[in-house]
């Protein structure tokens, strides 16, 4: 049995991936040792792991493209080696985040023998550089949403042959079940949560269609002539983010940079919106959903979007599109019944993802 198990994470802030990462690594056997190497030490502090700081310049971590992409590759490729050399040899590396992330451990395969474990959480590029990372993963777990990019990333490999060996294998994100509950009073100030600054997150759509409903839309929910607002975000690093000052375009959205404290979050707020469009799985929603909150989404064909029925257990606007999440918002605002109806459907069609061994085979492969 494999006793040491090394993760990589070169992501500089925290995802959803991670908070995946750190409940398959919360049911791992005790007997297993696992290192993690990454440039966010916060991220991992509250794991049982040992942590190991990757080299990683800041101007160079939100390259994604381009001579300075590879440059950084290569940079974290000695990282990586200079730390491996001290720690000494692992035989199984994780991949976090996807073949174009963590290209810099397909380099390093290319130099020592290790096997390694991809995790694919989101659609993925059809590139060179995609193909060259899925090609030598040993094994690959990803989103069912995700399939249809990998089989385009592995345009010069025999597809048939990854799915019939196994080596490419779908898994479905789980939760903790929640005990939260949403306050059932007429007089609640609904209170909007959105998911934090990522420039794809589209914060700006969320702001824009508060503002709207705040001035356009007559809001009757009692004691209440306007919604208050709260975005919960990621502190902004790099200018991957969007300047935190967009939020004082509207005065009673209020910003929450602490998410250890997002279980307190959603039990004060009461409604979810979601504004990134295509979303492969979005584990926030989920969570949210199990906590009480009314989700509203995009109609993009995306993974929520086809498992979830408008005005049942979500509400449904058009991407990209402020007038109608406005809308969407003052349907909730002025109809307290239908808030606490979908809330409740909400938690009920999040109870499936409660106990299902989501991660039983990245379990069963990672001692192997």
């Amino acid at each position: 049995m494999i006793k040491r198990v090394l993760i990589y994470d070169p992501v500089p802030f925290r995802n959803g991936s991670k908070t995946v990462m750190k409940t398959i690594v919360s049911e791992l056997p005790s007997s297993i040792d696992v290192w993690v190497i990454s440039n966010d030490e916060k991220s991992w502090r509250d794991s049982n792991v040992h942590f190991v700081q990757l080299f990683s310049p800041p101007f160079l971590q939100n390259k994604t493209t381009g001579l300075l992409y590879f440059i950084k590759h290569f940079i974290y490729l000695f990282s990586l080696i200079s730390n491996m050399m001290k720690l000494k040899r692992f035989r199984k590396v994780i991949g976090l985040s996807g073949p174009c992330v963590d290209l810099s451990l397909y380099l390093l395969s290319e130099l020592v023998h290790i096997k390694i474990i991809q995790l694919i959480h989101g659609g993925i590029a059809n590139s060179k550089v995609t193909d060259f990372g899925l090609k030598r993963a040993n094994q690959i777990f990803y989103l069912p949403s995700t399939h249809h990019s990998i089989l385009q990333g592995l345009k010069s490999q025999n597809n048939d042959n990854y799915t019939e060996n196994k080596k490419v294998t779908p898994f479905v994100n789980n939760i903790i079940s929640s005990t939260s509950k949403l306050k059932e009073s007429n007089d609640q100030i609904v209170s909007l949560s959105a998911a934090s600054l990522l420039k794809w997150k589209h914060l700006e759509l969320f702001i824009d269609a508060v503002s709207k409903l705040n001035n356009t839309y007559e809001i009757t929910y009692k004691n209440a002539n306007k919604c208050s607002a709260k975005v919960c975000f990621i502190q902004p690093q790099s200018d991957a983010y969007l300047n935190i000052y967009i939020l004082n375009k509207v005065n009673n959205i209020y910003r929450e940079t602490n998410l250890k404290n997002s279980n307190s979050n959603s039990a004060n707020s009461s409604i979810f919106i979601s504004t990134a469009k295509g979303k492969p799985f979005g584990l926030s929603i989920l969570e949210s959903m199990a906590t009480g909150l009314v989700i509203v989404i995009p109609a993009d064909n995306a993974y929520w979007d086809q498992h979830l029925t408008d005005g049942y257990d979500c509400i449904k606007y058009a991407p990209n599109n402020r007038e109608s999440l406005s809308k969407a918002l003052a349907r909730l605002v002025n109809d307290p019944t239908l808030l606490l109806k979908i809330s409740h459907q909400a938690k009920l069609s999040a109870q499936q993802y409660y106990n299902l061994h989501c991660y039983s085979q990245i379990l069963k492969c990672i001692p192997n």
